[in-house]
């Protein structure tokens, strides 16, 4: 790998100015007889989704995320340099998270579950089970999500949302994630930020993309596949600006995209900031569109810890400074339009955390205007030995779509889920 300059973030991270050609993307065998270039941009920009902050949010301005003095050269890209020690355990931690992902593939998508063998557990874990049953319906991580329901021949072009951003307290081996998931098949693209020490050496909250497609297993420029096409924006930045409990919030838009003429996925931020792209020839189920969209938040913690916080960790209100949230939720439909999502479902694996949807409302949709907001709050009341549900009472006005991250609050034996704003 060929690098032209060296520089370092006032966090100590230390980033290689790597030839644009010369950066691990490109060592996929689908590209070996690339065309791309620096200044590919995607043959149009679809248009998104504006929204109307209140008084405690800000947008991530472009000028937060970027390297300073400039970034890298022109014609380079900016690639984290990692010792060879991080290096291994990265690859480690990939490979695991891969594994929980789909054993051999016995969990095809987010959402659904795979029953396993206790005897091939056993080999895995070396644990050992007391009841009489051949199998366990296991949760290899917890997911709270809102997610696209199937319908044979419905396919997405791309998906976009307004992220909230917050900095979950997790220990070394535990991590916690906000992020958007596109999938068809066995392929998937993960986006969104993370706090995720065993991948990143650190507990910054970060940006991240995860790819599974074919033999590229991997997050960040960690293997080939995502072409990073900014000089000045890396795929794995801190984010400086963290929601604040009770005074602000931080938000910042993510956008997935396929180009409708290359077939590329395009990962942009904010309203025309391209970061780079899935090149079309690495997918087999993402080549043509994706059948499954999903938004939410991500856990895992080992066996024999406490679950760690998801979202801020805070029990949501009509307050966005007081929330875990995702706003402005749309996707792409097959002529790359966008449109509500009004098909979708609340998911989690399990009721340690959830997601409330807050839906579309019928008369405004999530069109441009003030935030509506109102309270629905999903709220897990739980002792060792049973757990009740209850839904409050929505309060105050209607509102568009609006999702709450929820949350695990630790030490205290409440789980509290939420609800999101809209515009």
């Amino acid at each position: 790998m060929m690098w032209f300059a060296i520089l370092t973030t006032e966090y100590g991270d230390i980033y290689d100015c790597v030839d644009f050609y010369k950066q691990p993307a490109f060592d996929h065998p689908r590209l070996k007889n690339h065309t791309f270039h620096p200044q590919m941009r995607p043959s149009s920009i679809p248009k998104s989704l504006k929204v109307e902050t209140s008084s405690r949010e800000n947008v991530i301005k472009l000028d937060d995320i970027k390297l300073k003095d400039g970034g890298c050269p022109t014609g380079t890209v900016p690639i984290r340099r990692v010792s060879k020690d991080e290096y291994i355990q990265m690859r480690r931690f990939t490979k695991q998270y891969a594994s929980q992902r789909g054993v051999n593939g016995l969990q095809p998508q987010p959402g659904t579950h795979g029953k396993l063998c206790k005897s091939d557990l056993s080999k895995i874990w070396k644990a050992k089970f007391y009841d009489d049953s051949d199998t366990i319906e296991m949760d290899f991580f917890q997911l709270a999500i809102a997610q696209t329901k199937y319908k044979p021949g419905t396919i997405y072009n791309g998906v976009g949302a307004y992220l909230s951003i917050h900095n979950p307290a997790v220990t070394s081996s535990q991590y916690s994630s906000a992020e958007m998931i596109i999938q068809s098949g066995s392929d998937s693209i993960q986006v969104g930020w993370t706090v995720n020490p065993a991948l990143n050496k650190d507990n910054h909250t970060r940006f991240f993309q995860y790819l599974n497609a074919g033999q590229s297993h991997c997050f960040n420029n960690l293997c080939p596949g995502f072409v990073s096409v900014r000089s000045d924006i890396p795929i794995d930045y801190i984010f400086h600006r963290i929601s604040i409990y009770g005074k602000v919030a931080y938000i910042i838009q993510v956008f997935v995209y396929q180009d409708a003429k290359s077939g590329n996925w395009w990962l942009q931020i904010k309203d025309d900031t391209v970061i780079g792209f899935w090149p079309q020839q690495i997918f087999s189920g993402l080549a043509h569109s994706a059948t499954y969209i999903a938004i939410g938040g991500e856990a895992y913690s080992p066996p024999g810890q406490p679950l760690p916080p998801m979202g801020n960790g805070h029990y949501p209100t009509e307050d966005t400074s007081l929330s875990a949230y995702c706003r402005g939720f749309f996707v792409l439909d097959e002529n790359h339009k966008q449109i509500d999502t009004q098909d979708t479902e609340e998911y989690r694996d399990m009721k340690n955390y959830a997601v409330f949807d807050m839906g579309i409302d019928k008369k405004r949709g999530r069109r441009d205007g003030p935030p509506r907001l109102s309270v629905a709050n999903h709220l897990l009341v739980a002792n060792p030995a049973t757990i009740k549900e209850a839904r409050p009472k929505e309060l105050g006005v209607t509102m568009s779509r609006r999702m709450a991250m929820a949350t695990h609050e630790s030490p205290k034996p409440i789980w509290r889920h939420g609800h999101v704003d809209s515009i």
